[in-house]
């Protein structure tokens, strides 16, 4: 297995499995009592399976171009940057909705603590999986930055 087939295998892994969960995905734990009958429901932004999906696609997007464009140690570097650029993504989809909505506030005082743990958890399951990536491409394949196939013994 050549390496750039190998890293186009891993950028596009978790998006199949995104892909799968969105439909999955229930209402948010606490949501509430269900509305009564001819209750409205405001809402204000995109479930977080169908944010993630999106975020992730376009990180998946972006580092998919940066494969074919440059060389591979080059783009090994700059993939340590992904769990960065997927949580500064993740910020930027939500935050228009609830600036649209004008709900800076309450979501702030209500959920600004589950966001920034969300975040977190976001960028040590991101390195995490980063670090698995690498132990996979380097122990288990043996497949280096400069081959393009696989020795065998």
């Amino acid at each position: 297995m050549r390496a750039r087939t190998f890293y186009t295998i891993v950028i596009l892994l978790p998006a199949v499995a995104l892909a799968i969960a969105v439909p999955l995905a229930g209402p948010p734990p606490g949501s509430g009592t269900p509305l009564p009958a001819g209750a409205t429901e405001v809402w204000i932004y995109p479930r977080f399976a169908l944010r993630e999906l999106v975020a992730y696609g376009l990180l998946a997007a972006w580092l998919l171009w940066e494969l074919r464009r440059r060389p591979l140690p080059a783009f090994t570097r700059l993939l340590r940057w992904a769990p960065v650029a997927l949580v500064a993504i993740s910020f930027f989809l939500l935050l228009p909705f609830v600036l649209v909505h004008g709900a800076a506030r309450e979501v702030v005082a209500d959920d600004g603590g589950r966001l920034v743990l969300r975040f977190i958890v976001r960028l040590a399951l991101g390195y995490a999986y980063i670090a698995l990536a690498e132990y996979v491409r380097v122990r288990l394949l043996q497949i280096e930055p400069g081959e393009t196939a696989v020795t065998p013994g």
